[in-house]
């Protein structure tokens, strides 16, 4: 994260790296999921570690993730967590 004053405006303001976006994108998949499932984030957290699905899929796979609609990308993760959780 960069944090840069406007010369003309003196606005401050921040510029986040590409890995602080992936992680601010992956926070909000588990929290709107832990909403849908009606749990608390930090579980669905551990669900989502131990099913490989923040790593092996939503930061690996961010680049087409982030251009689908939301509705989209949180009906695939919780088609995908069932199947992984079903194993």
């Amino acid at each position: 994260m960069t944090e840069e004053i406007d010369s003309h405006t003196g606005e401050k303001w921040i510029e986040l790296t590409k890995d602080e976006v992936k992680m601010g994108f992956l926070a909000q998949c588990v929290e709107a999921l832990a909403e849908i499932d009606g749990c608390d984030y930090t579980e669905m957290f551990r669900r989502m570690v131990a099913a490989d699905m923040t790593e092996g899929y939503i930061l690996k796979y961010y680049e087409p993730l982030h251009t689908q609609s939301w509705e989209s990308v949180l009906e695939d993760l919780k088609e995908l967590l069932a199947k992984r959780e079903s194993i």
